[in-house]
C-alpha cells in the first residue's frame, strides 16, 4: 500500500488545539496539516491521524478526520490508550484510521487535518509541537497525517 501523501507535523512551540469547549469538526492547521494528492485508479484511500491528548485526570471525547474545505470527507473516535496513571501531566495517545471510499479515480485533492469535540473536559487539549528540551509539560510530539492509497 503505497503512501500518497504523509506528514508529521513536529513544530518547535508546542500548539494546542483546545478540547474545554465543544467543537464541529475544524481543520487543525489549514498550513501544516494540509496533504495534496491524487486519488488512485481504485477511489479508495486509507486516512491515518495520530496525536495526543493532555491536561486532565480524564479525558474529553474526541473525533479525528479530514475536511475538504468544509466538507467533512471522513472522520473516527479513536481509541485512547492511557498510558500510565491518570494524571494531568500523562500523555493519552489517540489515533484514528479510517477508509474513505467514492472518490473519482485520478482527482487531485487537498484535506486538512481535523478535529471535533464531542464530551468537553476543561483544560485539555490536543497537544502537537514543542522543544527539545527536559522540561515537563512542554513538548508532545508530531501530529502524524498520512493518506495511503487502497488497491
Amino acid at each position: 500500500m503505497p503512501l500518497l501523501a504523509g506528514k508529521n507535523y513536529d513544530p518547535a512551540t508546542a500548539v494546542t488545539a483546545s478540547c474545554a469547549t465543544l467543537i464541529a469538526m475544524t481543520a487543525l492547521d489549514t498550513t501544516n496539516l494540509r496533504l495534496s494528492f491524487t486519488v488512485p485508479a481504485s477511489g479508495t484511500v486509507m486516512v491515518r491521524l495520530k496525536g495526543t491528548i493532555h491536561g486532565a485526570t480524564t479525558m474529553p471525547q474526541v473525533l479525528l478526520g479530514v475536511l475538504q474545505g468544509s466538507t467533512v470527507m471522513g472522520r473516527q473516535a479513536p481509541p485512547a490508550a492511557l498510558a500510565g496513571t491518570a494524571v494531568a501531566t500523562t500523555f493519552v495517545p489517540v489515533e484514528a484510521c479510517f477508509l474513505v471510499t467514492g472518490l473519482t479515480p485520478g482527482a487531485s485533492l487537498t484535506w486538512d487535518a481535523a478535529y471535533s469535540v464531542e464530551t468537553i473536559v476543561a483544560s485539555t487539549g490536543i497537544k502537537y509541537g514543542g522543544p527539545n528540551n527536559t522540561t515537563a509539560n512542554d513538548a508532545f510530539g508530531g501530529f502524524c497525517f498520512e493518506i495511503w492509497q487502497v488497491t
